[in-house]
């Protein structure tokens, strides 16, 4: 059990016996939070759970709950019942050196431990809320962190309208619902984490079947063109890539060509109507085509809408709907003639394994490219031969 801060008045124990109505809704309000955790999968609907189930409770006048906002010293209301309306205007900070930091909510955050004040109105180290606390008729108020993985995340807030109606039974049930909250939080994250794991399980399976494909292909096909349209086609139809191009350099040109592809984005026309370059100076060369063609690895976008990198290509991504991409190099005997394009969802272009794939794909094909140039040569060389001795 948390050990406990007073920042003004006694927390009175409870007389053995009896147990009072406010603690007994109180037990109710922790029923409910449990309830709450083991039926709501969503982060959000749970903290809005565990503020009404405070409210509930008893006196309550308000109930919110603060996180930390990813890589700032700031605490945020994420969620609140009651007469929140104060607590969502005000700012807080979890150093102890701000202004903004010296209340209930930055002490419980640094201290892990409960921190309350029975008497808020004259609590002179709470001046600030004075104010505050009589418009909202809050006269009483606990701030419990929420501690994960032996670090605070956040504060649970409540307010309550009786001077001294925070005692030490009552701090102590709301400090085990800040604690359950965490648990829940925690089993959140481990659910999503799990589904996280299963799709991109599939999102693999399905890739090693395009590669899968893209070595058929490889064995089938008579021509490069040939081979370029069943690799388009392995990527979406097995791989379920949005939508696969070649592009290929074009002799004396610093322009990319479409040769081929598959999917809507190529079926509306949207691929050979953009423009993709090798030039490093051209806006248009900066993308990952012109990256993947330059460096002769693969190159990806996560994020077209709101990249630099994606700038030229925005307003075309946005109508079409496109928000990350990938291009692997095309090389034959050293040199760089194209890219294989794909457009893919965020998790896909964010996921190692399957820029990986890709790649692998990408490389494949380079092989059958010079292996088609091998037969060609052979072919031709034969009937050289064949003409000669004739």
């Amino acid at each position: 059990m948390f050990s406990q801060t007073v920042l003004s008045g006694p927390v009175h124990p409870v007389s053995v016996g009896q147990t009072p109505p406010r603690l007994v809704k109180m037990f109710a309000a922790l029923s409910a939070t449990n309830e709450a955790i083991l039926r709501i999968n969503s982060q959000e609907k749970l903290l809005q759970q565990v503020c009404e189930a405070a409210l509930q409770s008893g006196n309550f006048v308000a109930a919110a709950i603060l996180l930390r906002e990813p890589g700032t010293d700031t605490l945020k209301v994420v969620a609140g019942a009651g007469d929140d309306a104060e607590l969502r205007a005000r700012s807080y900070s979890v150093l102890a050196t701000s202004p903004l930091g010296i209340g209930l909510v930055g002490i419980a955050f640094r201290t892990q431990k409960p921190c309350v004040s029975n008497d808020l109105l004259n609590d002179e180290r709470l001046k600030s809320w004075h104010q505050a606390a009589s418009r909202a008729g809050a006269r009483a108020a606990a701030a419990l962190p929420v501690i994960r993985a032996g670090e605070s995340v956040g504060v649970l807030v409540v307010a309550l309208d009786e001077i001294n109606a925070l005692d030490e039974e009552t701090v102590a049930l709301l400090a085990r619902m800040a604690e359950n909250l965490s648990f829940g939080l925690d089993n959140i994250d481990r659910e999503a984490d799990c589904k996280r794991n299963e799709r991109a399980a599939r999102r693999l399976a399905k890739m090693f079947a395009a590669l899968s494909a893209t070595n058929e292909a490889i064995l089938r096909a008579k021509t490069a063109d040939e081979l370029y349209r069943l690799v388009c086609d392995a990527a979406v139809h097995v791989g379920r890539s949005l939508a696969a191009t070649v592009l290929l350099a074009q002799p004396d040109s610093p322009w990319l060509q479409a040769v081929t592809g598959t999917g809507e984005l190529v079926d509306m026309g949207l691929v050979r109507q953009a423009r993709f370059s090798i030039d490093p100076e051209n806006p248009y060369g900066k993308g990952v085509c012109g990256k993947a063609f330059r460096t002769q690895t693969a190159c990806v976008n996560e994020d077209i809408l709101n990249s630099e990198q994606g700038r030229p290509w925005r307003e075309s991504s946005r109508q079409a709907g496109v928000v990350a991409s990938c291009a692997v190099p095309l090389v034959k005997g050293g040199q760089s003639i194209g890219v294989i394009l794909f457009f893919v969802t965020k998790s896909w272009a964010a996921d190692e394994e399957i820029i990986a794939l890709l790649s692998r794909m990408g490389e494949n094909v380079s092989v059958a490219l010079e292996n088609l140039d091998r037969a060609d040569e052979k072919v031709q060389a034969d009937g050289r031969i064949q003409y000669g001795d004739a």
